[in-house]
């Protein structure tokens, strides 16, 4: 696993003589397997696109859609199964999705950073703006893809 290392004061209940001088390391996990890894780098190449890379006049995805898709990732990934595919979208976003046995999520990065999900399941189909900071959505869909 690969993690990053973040330096800050520990929590306060924790016993320690010298607060100021005291530092601990909180780690990240980047990954919790390969894929995630290598659905990272696959995002990460769709900064190469040119304009036109579609043949429709598309421009080339912006570095900031490519940050929002990883982010996506980093939160979905090391909780849910592993994505079934990322691909660029016409107009310049990035669409991630995983398919399951008995459900479907896909989480679109609009070109301008905003993000939109659909989910279907059992012949229900929901769609809907998506904020990273909507604890409670995010809980939802971690749910609904593991089907807790």
């Amino acid at each position: 696993m690969i993690a990053a290392a973040a330096y800050a004061l520990p929590p306060s209940d924790w016993p320690i003589q010298d607060r100021d001088t005291a530092q601990w390391i909180d780690t990240i996990p980047l990954y919790d397997g390969p894929w995630l890894l290598s659905a990272t780098q696959a995002i990460l190449n769709f900064r190469a696109l040119s304009n036109d890379w579609d043949g429709a006049g598309s421009p080339p995805v912006a570095p900031a859609v490519v940050a929002t898709a990883i982010e996506v990732l980093r939160r979905f990934g090391t909780v849910v199964e592993p994505m079934s595919h990322a691909s660029p979208v016409p107009g310049g976003g990035v669409q991630l999705e995983w398919y399951l046995r008995d459900r479907y999520l896909e989480i679109e990065v609009l070109p301008d950073g905003s993000l939109a999900y659909l989910s279907e399941a059992a012949g229900q189909t929901k769609e809907a703006a998506l904020s990273l900071a909507d604890a409670s959505t995010i809980r939802e869909l971690v749910s609904f893809l593991s089907h807790r």
